[in-house]
């Protein structure tokens, strides 16, 4: 929970949430029970739930029969009502979750809202609805592997300076980074943006070129890279049988 009492939802993979839910039916001043209270005729609860959280199921607090808890969602599950005994009695305590399915949240989704609303047709003034809030974080479980080819790369010949250079073979011996990115998760059903920076040893003390990039290629089709490979456009010799750029 947050500093402010507010439930916050570390969301990867699970299929659902449990809105713990407690109704009583006790006399309004406990140190003079005799003041108040009776039972509570045809009570009932309405959940109002976000399109993100449609309803799931009902579970209640113990194994075995629900009681006199019975509750009905509309078709697309974004309304419950429950019926909590008819009479709820004077004193009663019922208590249930409401299973809710995490089905609509996206990467988009970061805070939710659930109204609970209560009802009789016994007398019972000041009956204001309760709100019940969440904070939605997902946690993607991202990995990123790489691979030198070759592993090993041995500097040497001639120094040119920046300007010398023309062409791709005057840059020194070729090395390539694969670098894969995989999520092992659930299947988004909303695209987000996903960034990765990538550090390599780009110049000397001395300001040389030591890793010259020649060229970026990303995914299928390719997705640009920032900044651009070959910033000195050498022209890329390739070998016999190759096509040109």
């Amino acid at each position: 929970r947050a500093d402010d009492g507010t439930a916050i939802f570390a969301m990867s993979d699970q299929k659902d949430v449990a809105l713990e839910v407690l109704v009583t039916n006790e006399p309004s001043d406990p140190a003079e029970p005799q003041r108040d209270g009776d039972d509570a005729h045809q009570a009932q609860l309405t959940a109002t739930l976000p399109p993100e959280l449609p309803y799931a199921a009902l579970r209640p607090e113990e194994s075995g029969a629900l009681g006199p808890v019975l509750c009905l969602a509309n078709q697309n599950g974004s309304q419950v009502e429950c019926e909590l005994g008819n009479p709820l009695k004077r004193g009663a305590q019922v208590r249930f979750f409401l299973i809710l399915s995490t089905s609509g949240i996206t990467i988009h989704t970061s805070d939710l809202a659930v109204e609970l609303a209560l009802s009789t047709i016994s007398e019972q003034p000041g009956l204001e609805p309760v709100v019940a809030h969440a904070r939605v974080v997902l946690e993607l479980p991202l990995s990123v592997t790489g691979v030198a080819v070759p592993p090993r790369l041995f500097f040497g010949g001639e120094v040119r300076g920046e300007s010398a250079v023309r062409r791709e073979s005057q840059v020194g011996s070729a090395i390539s980074f694969e670098v894969t990115v995989s999520h092992r998760g659930q299947v988004l059903k909303t695209l987000g943006s996903a960034f990765l920076t990538l550090h390599w040893p780009h110049e000397l003390p001395n300001g040389k070129w030591l890793l010259y990039p020649l060229n970026l290629e990303m995914g299928t089709p390719p997705v640009p890279c920032s900044p651009s490979a070959n910033p000195l456009r050498l022209a890329l010799v390739w070998p016999r049988g190759w096509g040109g750029w």
